[in-house]
Formats: structure tokens, C-alpha cells, sequence
């Protein structure tokens, strides 16, 4: 059995009717602070309860508003029930088109009617509410595994009453297998419950405890009790006469959890992962019976390389045939969003929920594939951000940002994330934004920045041979991979074509004016701020390029000049980029009309997208 669905209405930052779906094993939230992922968490705890039974209590805060006038409503849907799954919870299911679902609606309702006023629950199950609540045995089955963001895993693994380490202990099945306490008997292969005994009766026989009992009665007989009073004193463990299970929770509390390292001391990180270890144990201790997990920022003090590590342990437990695990986990980390298949991420973006699962996205079964070995941390970005501006090389990804600030769009203040996709899949990183559901966007300002790749008829002989002066004179197209402006018939239709790869819905495409980055910078208006950089690089004379510059005399010739440096590999464009960063800040920082008016537009309008949010 695993949660399949959860509806959560008037609920803390869930207003309206919101609807979450789940898959098998692993599910992680991504998104953005305060986007409504601890909410989801929190609620299921409500419902189902937790393992360690800390008590969930409702307040006037998770009610959406705090509008007390309309109840909290979550229901939570279970579906591929096991046989003694469905025989625990045989009155309270839902047949539906010849399946069994378990359908818990919980209620939360505010009365004023009495006072003091307080919330009531009430729990019921079916589509109608009408099916009774399960009983509260069967309920303890669906009982949730909960580690907490900032946990301190250290004291939880510590002794004391009602310890987590208890908790988990006490769930092996058959614990106090072995034999009883029996004085003078062969102490081997003891129960728990008879070792506990076996404590008590070294205790009590120990000579100084003794002398202690001794010595008590000895005042009290002597010099507090009256003659005739045969009362006597013996010391021994509490709860000596307890019940075996009473006995074994007694002796649990007193158990520690450490960890043995030849460092030294450990630090947080591995504590974390200590804890972890235990509730995993704890989480998988009836095959019988599903088990649910949620985890909230399990990258909460653990290095990357461990993040990754942990994460994979974790997918892998879920995907083993035999375990029936559930577990829905909450995580801030790049890290870890980049190596989960990208089919159990949903993003949480402004209190709704968007699944990457096959059917809920424009992704093909290919690009699953694809997205998965070549989605790194770099990228994985892109699921927290409030905008996302995937490019297709190095130096885009360099220019852009300086390109954004000088103009007053800095990335960084408006959680806009950039991707380089260094020229391949650009399309496929565009459909993870793009819903198969019309009516539920998400509203996430894509740019998809790419190149016309056309040369003007006049680039070849600058740019590539001296020959090449005319049509006639270039080779045949099967013997090259460019074309030029004068072969394309429709360049209406080439550009459709352009945007068909990528364009729709929030995710919009955005071509190059004329040709490639380097050649729309130049012909803007940029040209002679790119010599002086080309220069520094090269060592040349500024006013040698210059010279050489100014005997073209159209734009596009100028611009090819410019350009012949990329073409011909006598400059790298990651080089190029990073120093002209540096130029562009020096030089028009603070001139944003000026600076505005010498870019090509298709930046410029990229970069204003992408920082605007939607509305």
C-alpha cells in the first residue's frame, strides 16, 4: 500500500482545495522556501500519526488565514492494498472500478459553541465520509516514520524515559526471546526481561547495598519504631514487579547509541546519519505492512559527497522489491534533487504542487533518460528558482549575469537561475517546465536563449576563406554545416522551426537577432568595447584590429570581422566572455540607458522575462 493522493483544503498556506499525488517508494518536494512543503509534511502527520507518538495538536495557526469559521479538511487516499493490508482495514475500504482504496478524511472543526472554544476531530473514511474511521489498532499501522529538519540526532539517540532509541529497539519482532532468570541457574542466552532480573538480584546482593539496607533498618528499628513493630526495609530496582514489557522498556531506556570513530568526537553530520540508520530499521519492521517515511532537509549538516550517498541508499531501499516503503521527503539541495529520477521529484512552486512524473509534463520517455545523466547540481537550480534562463554555452552563461545587473535585473536578488546546457538538449530542459495539464501552468518564467545560426552572405570569405566571395564560390551544402542568409527561402518559417523546439506556454524562446552571441554584440553597438578585449587577449595593437575594422563598411561585414577571431579559434568565447565581464562592469556600471541601447534585443528582452514574475 502506498499514498497515492492527499487533498488538503483550509490548511495553513493551503487555502483552497490543493491535490498531491505520489508514486511508489521515493517522492521528493523540491521548491523554494515558504512554497508550501512543510505544510504537506505536517499535514499527513495529523492524519496518520507518528511513530516516536509525539502528540499533534492543533492550532488556531493551521487553520488557512486563521479562519476558524471553515474546518481543516485533508484526505489521504492509500491504493494497492496487500491482502493483509485490506483484511486490517476490510470495513473501512472503497471499491472503485475493481480496486480497493483506504480513504481517510480528517476533519478539524472550530467551535465556539462551547467554551473554552477548541477544535474537535473527527475522522471518517470513503468518497461520502460515511464509511467508519478505522480502529485504533489498525490505525497504529499506518503510523509515520518523522525526522524533523535541524534534528539532534545525538539526543535522540540518548537514554532516557521513553527514549527514540527505545522506540525503535522495541519495534524487533520477538525482543525477549531467550531464556528466564532462574538464581543459581546457567545465566546463557537470558531474555531481556531475565536479564533485567539477573541486574536486580546483583543489586540486591551486592555487600554494600546490603550494609546500606542493614544500617536503615538498624536506625529504624532501634530508634524510630516502637517494640512489636516488624517492619523491614530491602532495597532493590524499581519496578522489580513489573509486567515483561514493562521490565524490557525499563532496561531499553537505559541504552545509548554511539558511534565509534578512530576522528575522534563526531560532529553533526554523522550523528544525522546515525539517526537515520535507526529510523530506517525502525521504518522496515513488518514486511506485512507498508511503512511511511518523511524526511524533512535530510542534507541538514551532511557534506556533499555523503548527500549523495545518502540519497542513493535511500532510492535503492525504495526500489527493492521487497521492501514496502513509502517515503516523502522535503530537501533545499541541488545535490540531491540532481540525482533522484526525475519522475519522483514534484516541485512545490506558490502552494501547488507540479509532479514530473511521465504524464504530468511535455517530457518524453527519452528525455527522462536523457535529463537523468546529464542533470547535474548546477543545473538542479532551476527547481528552486522564481525564473530560469537556459542558455547553450559558456559564454552566455558568463555574460549573462553581468549583462543582467548593469541593466538592474541582477539574478541573484531575483531568484533567477541560469543553465547551460553547453549546446545540446536545450528543448528537453524546457519541457520539465511545460504541463500536460493546460488549466495548471506553472508559473515559472522560462527563456530558452539560442542562436539563428544564418550567416550574412558576406561571413564566409571573412570569417572561414578568402575565396568564398560569392555563392558560386562556396562549397557544395553536403561538403559544409553552414548556410547562409541568402539560402533560406522562408525565414519566417526557419524561425518557427527555431521556436517549435522549445516555445509554449511560460517557456518562451528567444532567438538571436542576426547570428551567433559574439556577432549580435558586435553589430549592436558593442564592436569596439570587444576589440580593446580581443586585444589584451591577442597582445595586439588595439589600433592594428581597429584599422583592420573600419575598411569594412557595412554593419554585417564589421560584425563578421569581429567574429573571425571566434571562427577561426584564434580566441576562445569562454576567454573572451570573462573578460569582457569584467570590461562591461568597469565601463557602464550605472549607464543603463546607454549600455541598454548597444545590446542586441533579444537579450535584453530574455533577461526582463525571466526577472518578471508572472501574473
Amino acid at each position: 500500500m502506498h499514498i497515492c493522493t492527499v487533498i488538503i483544503n483550509n490548511f495553513r498556506c493551503y487555502e483552497n482545495k490543493t491535490i498531491f499525488t505520489f508514486k511508489k517508494g521515493l517522492n521528493v518536494l523540491v521548491g523554494e522556501n515558504d512554497s508550501g512543503k512543510s505544510a504537506l509534511i505536517d499535514s499527513i502527520k495529523y492524519v496518520l500519526g507518528t511513530t516516536d507518538q509525539n502528540w499533534q495538536r492543533v492550532n488556531i495557526s493551521d487553520y488557512s488565514n486563521e479562519d476558524t469559521s471553515k474546518p481543516i479538511n485533508i484526505t489521504i487516499i492509500f491504493s494497492d492494498l496487500t491482502l493483509d493490508e485490506k483484511a486490517t482495514f476490510m470495513e473501512c475500504l472503497t471499491l472503485k472500478k475493481g480496486k480497493y482504496y483506504l480513504i481517510l478524511n480528517w476533519e478539524a472543526k472550530y467551535l465556539t459553541t462551547i467554551m473554552p472554544n477548541r477544535t474537535v476531530i473527527n475522522l471518517s473514511c470513503g468518497l461520502k465520509k460515511d464509511i467508519t474511521a478505522p480502529s485504533s489498532e489498525a490505525r497504529e499501522t499506518l503510523r509515520t516514520t518523522y525526522l524533523r529538519p535541524l534534528r539532534d540526532a545525538a539526543a535522540q539517540m540518548k537514554a532516557g524515559r521513553n527514549s527514540r532509541l527505545s522506540q525503535i529497539v522495541s519495534s524487533i519482532p520477538n525482543l525477549n526471546d531467550g531464556k528466564p532468570y532462574v538464581p543459581g541457574k546457567d545465566i546463557s542466552n537470558l531474555s531481556l526481561s531475565a536479564i533485567f532480573d539477573l541486574s536486580n538480584d546483583l543489586l540486591k546482593n551486592n555487600n554494600k547495598i546490603k550494609e546500606v539496607n542493614d544500617s536503615i533498618n538498624n536506625i529504624m528499628t532501634g530508634q524510630m519504631l516502637l517494640s512489636n513493630e516488624n517492619i523491614q526495609t530491602d532495597i532493590s530496582v524499581s519496578n522489580t514487579d513489573a509486567i515483561e514489557n514493562k521490565k524490557i522498556n525499563n532496561l531499553l531506556e537505559k541504552l545509548d547509541l554511539t558511534v565509534i570513530s578512530n576522528k575522534g568526537n563526531i560532529g553533526l553530520g554523522t550523528s544525522n546519519l546515525m539517526s537515520m540508520a535507526c529510523e530506517l530499521l525502525l521504518n522496515n519492521r513488518n514486511n506485512n505492512y507498508s511503512s511511511f517515511m518523511l524526511i524533512e532537509e535530510p542534507e541538514a549538516h551532511i557534506h556533499a559527497q555523503r548527500q549523495l550517498k545518502l540519497i542513493k541508499s535511500i532510492q535503492e531501499q525504495c526500489n527493492k522489491s521487497d521492501v514496502n516503503t513509502q517515503v516523502i521527503m522535503t530537501t533545499h539541495s541541488p545535490l540531491l534533487s540532481s540525482v533522484v529520477h526525475l519522475k519522483n521529484i514534484t516541485i512545490v512552486n506558490n502552494k501547488q504542487p507540479y509532479s514530473l512524473s511521465p504524464n504530468n509534463t511535455k517530457l518524453e520517455d527519452n528525455d527522462y533518460k536523457y535529463l537523468e545523466k546529464y542533470l547535474d547540481a548546477t543545473k538542479a537550480n532551476m527547481f528552486f528558482a522564481r525564473g530560469v534562463i537556459i542558455v547553450e554555452g559558456p559564454a552566455e552563461a558568463l555574460l549573462f549575469p553581468t549583462i543582467a545587473e548593469l541593466l538592474g535585473y541582477d539574478f541573484t536578488n531575483n531568484g533567477v537561475s541560469l543553465v547551460d546546457v553547453r549546446g545540446i538538449g536545450l528543448s528537453r530542459y524546457a519541457r520539465i517546465f511545460q504541463r500536460t495539464d493546460e488549466e495548471n501552468l506553472l508559473n515559472v518564467p522560462v527563456a530558452c536563449v539560442t542562436d539563428r545560426d544564418i550567416m550574412p552572405d558576406c561571413a564566409p570569405k571573412i570569417c572561414i576563406n578568402k575565396d568564398y566571395s560569392t555563392l558560386d564560390t562556396f562549397p557544395s551544402k553536403s561538403k559544409r554545416r553552414w548556410k547562409v542568409e541568402s539560402e533560406i527561402d522562408d525565414i519566417d518559417s526557419y524561425m518557427d522551426g527555431i521556436l517549435s523546439r522549445a516555445d509554449g506556454q511560460n517557456v518562451k524562446t528567444f532567438i538571436s537577432d542576426y547570428w551567433t552571441l559574439e556577432y549580435d554584440l558586435a553589430y549592436s553597438g558593442l564592436a569596439e568595447d570587444m576589440i580593446i578585449v580581443i586585444e589584451n587577449l591577442l597582445g595586439k595593437n588595439v589600433n592594428a584590429i581597429k584599422s583592420e575594422y573600419d575598411k569594412y563598411t557595412t554593419p554585417e561585414e564589421k560584425a563578421s570581422y569581429i567574429y573571425s577571431f571566434f571562427r577561426r579559434n584564434l580566441i576562445s568565447k569562454a576567454d573572451f566572455a570573462q573578460s569582457f565581464s569584467v570590461h562591461l562592469e568597469e565601463k557602464y556600471d550605472k549607464c543603463i540607458e546607454t549600455f541598454k541601447s548597444k545590446l542586441p534585443n533579444y537579450i535584453v528582452d530574455a533577461i526582463k522575462y525571466v526577472s518578471t514574475p508572472i501574473q
